[in-house]
């Protein structure tokens, strides 16, 4: 009912959302200051982020949202369930709540800012025209069809002790069929609205309650007058952060997009390159074999067949196939993995500095796949792999290393140069032998019937520029 009564003023306050006091029995949403009293009984306050000071009348109790729950005020103020009280405080806008004793009355402080008190920005520089419109459209009448609610309200000026300019307001009628007696003091001050106002209900306002009110406005004191011309600058530039903040978890998500398209293509971009180079590898090797066969023609000699300097023969079990697929997860595929890990870590702070819900489910799925789909793509590497083999009656590859080329037989057969080798990795166990993207073969340290694991290392070493030991 209290939200309605201030509805009332929402068009009137030049659209700021004013909340409406709460009645003495209940319990406004706030945080305790220290209560010390000066020497003429009264306390001083200052609200350093709304650059105004003022003194508390003895007697009264003053909370704002930074006043700690162990506050022994709160009880005394008749403020019972803080948690509930600075929710609502905060709802509402208030920056500090003035409660009597035992809850008797309440004198709450609610601050506004939009682009109408941006724009009059200090009561101190409005034209009479200006203040007199803004009486004249504070006083029209509200109601509503069904007569359950009317609600009457009366301004005047009025200048405090500190020579500050408000408005003096004084609203009565009702409100659900519940009689209502609000009094107020509204001012702007650099570029905010501020309204002071206490409320009851069924009964009208106490002499104390008024004069606490007045007391507590006269009291009130500019620390600074901040330029207009701040302003909007200021205005613009949180609106502009809290914009950002709020599409952080989408700009995170497209920039993650982005990058694994990025990624994508010049991954795509050194395959091409790799193809192109290892194409005219593979031609010069031929033109090489040709060139000697055709000597050999010339000089009516057989082809001698190369000399095999090391030979291996390894068998490719499900455990071996294993192994080699997280390895060529971690070694062969670093683009992938490292890249969505990034992208798990980016989603993974949207989702916990975000307060959308949707957008932290969202972030929290997007981290997840991230995180997940990496680990998968062993599994398949495998299946793939072991597949393969499960067509073939053996599971035994031969390997003959020569000068120039190695040839394969057993579960694969063919003959390929050293310069068809993309890539070499060499683990505890293996060396594995890259020739394409899905072309690998396999070689068992343990398992060699002609030369050394050595002999080997240093063969490929030699004929592969890309040889790596991990």
């Amino acid at each position: 009912m209290i939200k309605k009564i201030t509805a009332a003023l929402l068009p009137v306050l030049l659209c700021m959302s004013i909340a409406g006091i709460i009645p003495a029995a209940a319990s406004a949403s706030s945080e305790a200051l220290p209560a010390s009293s000066s020497a003429s009984g009264s306390t001083p306050l200052e609200l350093q982020s709304s650059n105004m000071k003022m003194n508390i009348p003895k007697g009264l109790y003053a909370f704002t949202p930074d006043t700690p729950i162990t506050d022994e005020n709160l009880l005394r103020a008749g403020i019972t369930d803080w948690e509930t009280q600075k929710k609502e405080m905060q709802k509402r806008g208030s920056v500090l709540l003035v409660n009597a004793a035992k809850g008797a009355f309440t004198i709450s402080l609610t601050k506004n800012e939009n682009t109408t008190t941006q724009q009059y920005f200090n009561m101190t520089t409005m034209s009479n025209a200006q203040i007199s419109s803004l009486i004249q459209e504070m006083c029209k009448p509200q109601s509503a069809a069904n007569g359950a609610t009317s609600v009457t309200t009366t301004a005047k000026r009025y200048t405090n002790a500190q020579k500050l300019p408000f408005l003096d307001i004084e609203i009565k009628g009702n409100v659900e069929n519940k009689k209502i007696a609000e009094a107020a003091y509204f001012t702007i001050l650099n570029g905010a609205g501020y309204l002071f106002e206490t409320y009851q209900e069924n009964k009208a306002l106490t002499a104390q309650q008024t004069a606490s009110l007045q007391q507590l406005v006269n009291s009130v004191q500019v620390t600074k007058f901040l330029p207009k011309s701040s302003a909007p600058e200021s205005s613009n530039s949180d609106r502009i952060q809290f914009v950002v903040f709020l599409l952080l978890p989408l700009i995170l998500m497209i920039a993650a997009i982005a990058a694994i398209f990025i990624v994508r293509r010049v991954h795509r971009s050194r395959e091409n390159k790799r193809t192109a180079f290892l194409l005219e590898r593979i031609t010069a090797y031929q033109a090489q074999q040709k060139a000697q066969k055709k000597e050999a023609q010339e000089k009516g000699l057989p082809l001698e067949e190369p000399k095999v300097l090391i030979e291996n023969t390894t068998k490719c079990v499900a455990k071996a196939l294993k192994r080699f697929s997280w390895y060529d997860l971690l070694l062969n595929r670093k683009e992938t993995w490292i890249s969505m890990l990034v992208v798990a870590a980016l989603s993974i702070a949207a989702a916990v500095f975000v307060h959308s819900i949707p957008l932290r489910v969202v972030s929290a799925f997007v981290a997840a796949f991230c995180i997940i789909y990496p680990l998968l793509i062993p599994r398949k590497v495998f299946q793939t792999e072991n597949g393969s083999f499960r067509k073939m009656k053996t599971r035994k590859i031969r390997y003959q290393f020569r000068a120039d080329d190695f040839r394969v037989s057993g579960a694969y057969s063919g003959v390929y140069p050293y310069v068809q080798i993309l890539h070499v990795y060499e683990v505890k166990r293996y060396f594995y032998l890259y020739l394409g993207a899905n072309h690998i073969y396999i070689i068992n340290k343990h398992t060699f019937k002609k030369g050394t694991t050595d002999d080997l290392r240093k063969l490929l070493k030699e004929k592969c520029p890309k040889y790596k030991i991990h």
